[in-house]
């Protein structure tokens, strides 16, 4: 049913659909439940281990929100809700804009490619050096915004009224003589200021207001951290002495936030990612969908190039030209050389056809142990451009589909799949050469190598579909 499920939420999202809500997010039976668990076990994203470590899969998305976008790409919802753009675009401890965003699913029959619409949050070439690249903007961002902003931060914070002359006094005038402005008057003179510069529209123009001043300047780690500079790296703070005075303090506070602002870069990596698990997803369901039983050599090889052509998201795939030396993950091994990649890929064609046509006559433990072989031939002659892991262990779920079964990488335990690869070519090394020559040639050759890996476990959770 898995694959049955897969082929029909494509032909769903092909017509910017999905599944009714209620069988995604309420109620979704074991089969949507396996899918949407193997469609995240592909996505980049960010978890958090048992430990309480952070770590970063491609992505600083966490995982939880990931899920959701999956489950709203499958569903037919037609828009993102706010609060999971928020969470989706939070980067570096700055909440990302509440805002609801529009989705709609395209398939182009004629190129064979999906794409996602979004409604658009930023303008694509906003930057916050607007402000000193413009100096007129620069003067007036300086003396409405931020001036008034740390003259507030001033006169909350005990330390620096106490270390600079004349505080007290300006606190008092501020609040009984002049009128001390509110962060909505902030905000809509920064709007005001933007709409001067920015040749965008009035939406566009708020939401980037509304990230700077509210979602930067105004979270509590941004204060602190200005507060900090401001105590530990001013000279009139580090020696203790009165010689600027306050006037001086709030010119060197607001030069010191602009300076911080634009070393802040808008979510826009954050936005991509919402993006690549659209492509993440279809790509999963592409996969599964691919049959390559009944199939020759030169099928099974274009079946395998579509594959990586939808992980990769390019409009062909393309083979690796560069000779490698080490894997992602910086242990050093060989690969199968560039001008030999074709003739490597054609001889695991050759391989999965004769463990298709066998495939009734093995038991499940050896059909899965030469599964895994296939598997690991692919992630070593590392043929594309990109995307291999994922290409390999597609074909391996492909693969394990003609037997009723389905393997899950979870994120969580990604170590133990990394370290049982890096263990693979730890054996394999010691062989190397003759082994790689075995790829493009003899490859019954490269089977008493990898035997000694392939005693190991092989660390995925299977399930039965």
């Amino acid at each position: 049913m898995v694959k049955e499920n897969a082929e029909k939420i494509l032909n769903l999202i092909k017509q910017n659909e999905g599944l009714v809500k209620s069988e995604v997010f309420t109620e979704p039976n074991i089969d949507v439940q396996k899918l949407i668990d193997l469609i995240l076990s592909e996505c980049r994203c960010s978890i958090t281990d048992n430990n309480g470590n952070y770590i970063r899969f491609g992505s600083s998305t966490d995982i939880r929100v990931i899920r959701m976008l999956i489950q709203i790409f499958i569903s037919n919802e037609k828009e993102i809700p706010a609060e999971i753009v928020s969470m989706a675009l939070t980067k570096e401890g700055v909440i990302g804009p509440l805002k609801k965003v529009q989705i709609e699913k395209r398939y182009d029959e004629e190129k064979d490619c999906y794409e996602l619409d979004m409604e658009e949050i930023f303008p694509n070439d906003f930057y916050v050096s607007i402000f000193s690249e413009n100096l007129e903007v620069k003067e007036k961002f300086i003396k409405n915004i931020l001036k008034p902003y740390v003259k507030n931060i001033i006169f909350e914070n005990d330390l620096l009224m106490n270390k600079c002359p004349g505080a007290v006094i300006n606190r008092y005038i501020t609040r009984f003589f002049k009128k001390q402005k509110t962060e909505v008057e902030l905000l809509q003179n920064l709007t005001s200021i933007l709409k001067s510069a920015i040749n965008t529209n009035d939406e566009l123009i708020e939401n980037i207001a509304n990230y700077i001043y509210i979602n930067i300047m105004s979270n509590k780690y941004f204060k602190d951290e200005l507060v900090n500079r401001t105590i530990h790296t001013t000279e009139l703070q580090k020696i203790g002495r009165v010689t600027g005075g306050f006037g001086s303090l709030v010119d060197s506070m607001a030069y010191e936030v602009l300076k911080m602002l634009e070393l802040r870069s808008f979510p826009y990596g954050e936005i991509s990612s919402i993006k690549n698990t659209f492509y993440a997803t279809v790509a999963v369901l592409e996969s599964l969908c691919t049959e390559l039983d009944n199939k020759n050599e030169q099928q099974i090889l274009e079946s395998i190039k579509r594959i990586n052509r939808f992980f990769s998201h390019k409009d062909e795939s393309k083979y690796r030209t560069a000779e490698a030396n080490s894997n992602k993950f910086g242990v050093k091994t060989e690969f199968v050389e560039a001008s030999d990649i074709e003739k490597a890929l054609k001889n695991v064609c050759v391989e999965i056809v004769n463990l298709l046509q066998h495939k009734d006559e093995l038991e499940i433990k050896e059909y899965l142990k030469e599964s895994t072989r296939i598997h690991y031939r692919l992630v070593k002659i590392q043929p594309f451009e990109g995307a291999n892991g994922r290409t390999a262990r597609a074909v391996l779920n492909v693969l394990l589909i003609q037997k009723g079964m389905m393997g899950i990488f979870r994120k969580e335990n990604r170590g133990e799949y990394i370290e049982y690869i890096n263990e693979a070519n730890r054996i394999i090394n010691e062989n190397e050469k003759q082994y790689l020559q075995g790829l493009c040639g003899n490859v019954e050759e490269c089977n008493c190598y990898e035997n000694e890996f392939l005693k190991n476990e092989f660390p995925a959770l299977f399930v039965r579909i």
